[in-house]
């Protein structure tokens, strides 16, 4: 499983462009965190990847809940589509499968 970005100190460091503290480059792997914080970019104050929003891992039961709701309640495929068309983070499939199995008015 790969780690959220969020979570990522030395990757979020690169994205807001800080000077790394000398330990951190001994101890992280700086080559690969710098191949993948070029496919995130911020703009006004979110993060994004590609052109969707990444948001922090504590936000993510509150959009997987609004977006279900929108939709109907209609289960965990549903709200898995709608939630990879406007959202990223690794390990959506899970929070969404968890989220669900909570809801007590899913329809499907």
């Amino acid at each position: 499983m790969q780690m959220d970005i969020w979570e990522n100190n030395v990757s979020m460091v690169l994205l807001i462009g800080v000077h790394l503290d000398i330990e951190l480059y001994h101890t992280a792997n700086i080559e690969r965190d710098k191949k993948w914080v070029m496919k995130y970019h911020w703009s006004e104050d979110i993060l994004f990847f590609q052109n969707l929003v990444v948001p922090r891992p504590i936000e993510w039961r509150m959009l997987i809940e609004k977006i279900h709701e929108e939709i109907g309640h209609f289960g965990e495929m549903w709200t898995l589509v709608e939630v990879k068309k406007r959202f990223f983070w690794h390990d959506k499939i899970k929070s969404v499968k968890k989220f669900i199995k909570i809801c007590e008015k899913n329809v499907s």
